[in-house]
């Protein structure tokens, strides 16, 4: 008993414990039961992100939209004093999404254990919930 009470509570500080770098990591797909209409119809359907990354970056991402748009690249978050942000910068994109090719785009995605959350309005959130683990 006291051996599973340590692995759990272990299990817990561990998860408790992830920092934002690894909590990005995987696979998210766009929950379109919450949020406003602005997500389903904006937003990625799935985000992926990866640690393969050039030196000083963090790793690589993909986001697909309906109908095979999709723009990929890198991304890093940057740390401000009471916030952090992920910055992508796209490399690769559908023909809906080639004008974002070589900008920079600061996000305001909240980065969780299981989920990416973006505020669409004053009250609501789109929400990406984890696919993978």
């Amino acid at each position: 008993m006291n051996r599973f009470c340590f692995v759990l509570i272990g299990s817990i500080c561990w998860i408790q414990c992830q920092t934002p770098e690894e909590s990005v990591l995987g696979t998210f797909a766009l929950d379109a039961e919450v949020g406003c209409t602005d997500c389903v119809e904006l937003g990625p359907q799935t985000m992926r992100f990866d640690e393969d990354a050039p030196e000083g970056l963090l790793g690589g991402y993909r986001f697909e939209f309906g109908e095979d748009s999709y723009h990929q690249g890198h991304y890093e978050f940057v740390y401000l004093e009471t916030s952090n942000i992920l910055v992508l910068y796209p490399e690769i994109a559908s023909i809906e999404y080639s004008g974002l090719v070589g900008t920079t785009l600061q996000s305001e995605y909240r980065v969780g254990q299981n989920a990416i959350r973006e505020r669409c309005n004053g009250l609501l959130d789109c929400v990406w919930r984890r696919e993978d683990g």
